[in-house]
């Protein structure tokens, strides 16, 4: 049985189309809320950085945040930079609109805080594991 299991981790052992699969998937469903800002404009989160004393400019971001970088990600082109990008766009998502419920539990059990720590940890996970074998421009 040990051997049947240790050549089923043998064959399913390929790093790379893991990278891939998180590069792209994570990227992908973080851009469809860029392509949603930019139907819908940035006025919502402008609001929301006018009332925590920020410049309401800043919105503008959003578009590096959530359309270039994950862009970026699903080509493997500066992978990591691009996911320090999406990390930052996380924390200031978490800022404006968690912080509130940051140690709280949804009416399922879920941290109120997870839709957005998914893309964050993802983001992390691509920042150290790099674009991988199958991209534009390759990681090492």
């Amino acid at each position: 049985m040990i051997e049947i299991l240790n050549q089923l981790d043998k064959q399913l052992a390929k790093p790379d189309i893991g990278k891939l699969v998180l590069r792209v998937s994570f990227a992908f469903m973080f851009l469809l809320h860029g392509i949603h800002k930019i139907y819908g404009g940035t006025d919502f989160i402008q609001g929301l950085l006018v009332q925590n004393g920020l410049p309401a400019f800043i919105a503008y971001g959003v578009y590096l945040g959530e359309v270039v970088a994950p862009i970026l990600i699903i080509a493997g082109v500066f992978t990591r930079l691009s996911s320090i990008v999406v990390i930052g766009t996380c924390v200031v998502v978490i800022y404006l609109l968690h912080m509130g419920d940051f140690f709280s539990l949804n009416k399922y059990g879920a941290w109120a805080v997870e839709g957005i720590a998914v893309y964050l940890f993802a983001a992390i996970a691509t920042l150290f594991l790099g674009s991988g074998k199958y991209a534009l421009r390759p990681d090492a």
